[in-house]
């Protein structure tokens, strides 16, 4: 037993030094300015006004906030301007965001959350060893000091360590008195609750499971002696948490009579406004307010260490095939109750930010694994005789990949995920929470550039981290941006804004999303350089049906507000506006671009379908063969320029395609359209692909622009040699325009000189 007990203690020391690796290196996060602030605000001045706006209890941040009073740099929160509103925003942006120390700031209120999360590996390597012996302890432990996701949340200011911890407490005394009958233990599980909704308002989970095995056990004492167990439980654990609030006793708006912890009753208001309103949220590649029941599966199975996942299917089969260490019932209650409904109250959760909400599972989770390391245990498959033995050393490779993974990760614990390209599946506290500003000082230094642009979703100040950097969306602060055209320079782009959450749009950053970054801080933050390029001079947009954006959105997202829009039909036309310029296409998603245009942004609806892309194209770049050409001249307001057939044979029931070119020399008041006819050997027309896709209204003088006309030759069409003609004529009369020939001849058409064989 002492060598495991030693065990222990290494192993604790381990998952002390990597908590603090991430305590130091990571900036402060979104979350852990709010949870500072009111726990320093609250201690400074005993009022919990801020509470119902933080919608969180007050015990964990008061504990986190408790080494700040050793400060004597900070404001005092009465102090400023937003106090007497209760507004949380600028409480925080005083005491927290502007603190010019912000690293001793992180490093003193992370501790007491550390010291929580050594408790709650000392808990799990205790209780694991109860159950399945002192192997199953260390086992236990093992998992928990080296699981990235533990080691990240475990060492930031939140409240979802305080009521992991605090909530396996409560389990492991229930587990304890269940097993030796002890009133002792249940006395000890309501205080340990009352900590936990003192924490997290999400604790309420705790008391239905609790209550049950209240209830059902142990079997020696008469149900009523079990009913005072419970009712003494509960009893403790609310008054734990009205002396969380200062013994608070008032009134309601709804209520006529005081009420104790009247203010826990707001919080819990406040938060039912917030699952109803929902919360911006991103799983693979969509976007939400109100979740989806399956964001909890997919975080858990793309974040929790593959080791472990396939251990936890080792002990799943072990346990069916009755091949565990065998313990009371009473204990797999208490092992399995809470972790299954908390499960299941999972698929319903409209807020989805994170794999940190199923960090209560965990502990569970490791001692349940925990089970394979009894000595009697063989670890073996034999479903089918399929699987082979899993060896003793498929074991150890199991377990080692684990502090193999934690190193190579260090101290970027937050970004862990099974798979690589973890921002295309989860953000947010995730993967992104805002711990990166360390890292973007240093890469600047390294690569010598004195100002970024910075997009985020956390209201921190980059300036007292030593960057300096103009805001973007979603940042009140932010600059002018033009999302299809950003300005030349360095960009430091989060990766929960780049999928478009918290951002005023889910294609804020979609020119980014389509570009490859120079660097990734931290898995988390992508590094961008814009170079110098001219600004569009003109935009097209396809409106086949409808067009793919407004016009007034494609001005403002280029970021000019004057700029030519054109609508054309781009199934059968492309526009080069006269000049040289370069402009921008904004197309269906599955429209193909034009030739030699270059890829700017792909945007994406909310629910992850395809939107539309921007091209961007240069006159010049057009890269479509040469038009041939004859010298006519046209009795209109267009210039011929030349044809280009795309393919020179076809068999019959096929379709060719025509391209005619054309320059506008004036912009014409009649409705027209422009010709092509396939005439067959005998001279008569075989298939006519008359149209235009381009509104006159939309020409102005010099432009240049490509027609397709598709022709299907018939199904029973002759083979042989078929020549096209083209042309244009009038609408309103029907009337051909005349066409002047170098010779001297006039017609109604122009011949094109290619020729289309049929065979």
């Amino acid at each position: 037993m002492h060598r495991y007990r030693a065990a222990a203690v290494l192993l604790l020391l381990c998952l002390f030094a990597q908590a603090l690796t991430h305590a130091r290196s990571a900036s402060i996060t979104f979350d852990e300015g709010p949870h500072l602030a009111v726990g320093y605000a609250t201690l400074c001045s005993g009022d919990l006004r801020l509470q119902p706006v933080h919608i969180h209890p007050p015990l964990a941040n008061v504990m986190a906030a408790a080494p700040l009073l050793l400060q004597n740099d900070l404001p005092d929160p009465r102090t400023i301007s937003g106090w007497e509103i209760a507004s949380l925003s600028a409480v925080t942006d005083g005491v927290v965001w502007q603190y010019s120390h912000p690293r001793r700031m992180a490093l003193a209120s992370r501790f007491p959350i550390i010291g929580m999360t050594l408790l709650l590996g000392a808990i799990v390597f205790r209780w694991a060893t109860d159950l399945f012996g002192p192997r199953a302890g260390a086992l236990a432990l093992f998992l928990l000091a080296f699981d990235p996701n533990l080691i990240a949340h475990g060492s930031l200011v939140t409240t979802d360590v305080a009521v992991v911890l605090w909530g396996t407490a409560t389990f492991f005394l229930a587990a304890r008195d269940l097993r030796r009958a002890r009133w002792g233990c249940w006395a000890t599980s309501g205080v340990t609750l009352g900590l936990a909704l003192a924490s997290k308002v999400s604790a309420i989970s705790l008391i239905p499971p609790l209550g049950l095995l209240c209830l059902l056990g142990p079997r020696i004492r008469p149900w009523r002696s079990r009913l005072l167990t419970a009712v003494t439980c509960f009893s403790l654990a609310g008054l734990i948490l009205w002396a969380a609030y200062g013994f608070e006793l008032r009134p309601l708006p709804g209520i006529p009579f005081p009420v104790p912890a009247a203010t826990h009753l707001e919080i819990y208001r406040s938060l039912q406004e917030h699952y109803q309103l929902g919360h911006p949220s991103f799983l693979l590649g969509m976007n939400s307010s109100h979740g989806w029941w399956t964001y909890f599966p997919v975080a858990f199975a793309l974040k929790t260490p593959l080791a472990t996942l396939l251990l936890l299917s080792v002990a799943i089969y072990q346990l069916v095939k009755g091949r565990g260490r065998r313990i009371g019932w009473s204990q797999w209650w208490v092992l399995l109750l809470y972790p299954a409904l908390y499960i299941a109250s999972s698929f319903f959760s409209s807020v989805n930010i994170g794999y940190r909400h199923l960090l209560p599972l965990l502990p569970f989770l490791y001692i349940f694994i925990s089970q394979i390391a009894n000595k009697s245990t063989r670890l073996t498959f034999d479903v089918s005789r399929l699987m082979p033995d899993v060896s003793r050393l498929t074991l150890h490779a199991l377990l080692l990949s684990l502090p193999l993974i934690a190193l190579l990760l260090s101290p970027h614990y937050l970004a862990y995920f099974n798979l690589p390209e973890g921002h295309r599946y989860l953000v947010d506290s995730n993967l992104d929470w805002g711990q990166n500003l360390w890292q973007l000082r240093d890469w600047m230094q390294e690569n010598g550039a004195e100002r970024v642009y910075y997009a985020h979703f956390s209201p921190a100040r980059p300036q007292v981290y030593g960057v300096a950097a103009d805001f973007l969306p979603p940042d009140p602060r932010a600059v002018e941006f033009a999302p299809l055209a950003p300005a030349p320079g360095v960009y430091a782009i989060g990766a929960t804004v780049l999928q478009g959450a918290y951002t005023p749009d889910v294609n804020t950053y979609a020119w980014f999303r389509t570009h490859e970054p120079l660097a990734r801080l931290g898995r988390a933050l992508f590094i961008y350089r814009v170079p110098p390029r001219p600004a569009p001079a003109w935009a097209a947009v396809c409106a086949a049906l409808a067009p793919a954006l407004p016009p007034e959105t494609v001005r403002a997202r280029l970021g000019q507000p004057d700029l030519r829009v054109a609508l054309l039909d781009c199934d059968q036309s492309w526009l080069i506006p006269t000049g040289s310029a370069v402009g921008v296409y904004v197309l269906p998603s599955e429209t193909a671009p034009p030739p030699g245009a270059t890829l700017e942004a792909a945007a994406r609806h909310a629910d992850g379908s395809p939107f539309y892309a921007a091209y961007r194209l240069a006159s010049g770049d057009l890269a479509y063969p040469p038009p041939s050409s004859i010298a006519v001249t046209l009795d209109g307001p267009l210039t011929f320029l030349g044809s280009r057939l795309t393919a020179s044979e076809a068999h019959p029931g096929e379709t060719v395609e025509l391209w005619t070119f054309w320059r506008v020399e004036e912009v014409p008041h009649r409705p027209l359209s422009l010709m092509a006819h396939l005439v067959g050997p005998d001279g008569a027309p075989t298939a006519v692909g008359d149209g235009l896709g381009l509104s006159p209204d939309q020409w102005r003088p010099g432009d240049v622009f490509m027609q397709r006309h598709r022709l299907a030759v018939p199904e029973d069409a002759a083979a042989g040699e078929y020549h096209l003609l083209t042309g244009a004529y009038w609408l309103d009369g029907v009337q051909r325009w005349p066409v002047y020939g170098s010779g001297g001849y006039t017609t109604a058409q122009i011949p094109v000189l290619e020729a289309l064989v049929v065979e």
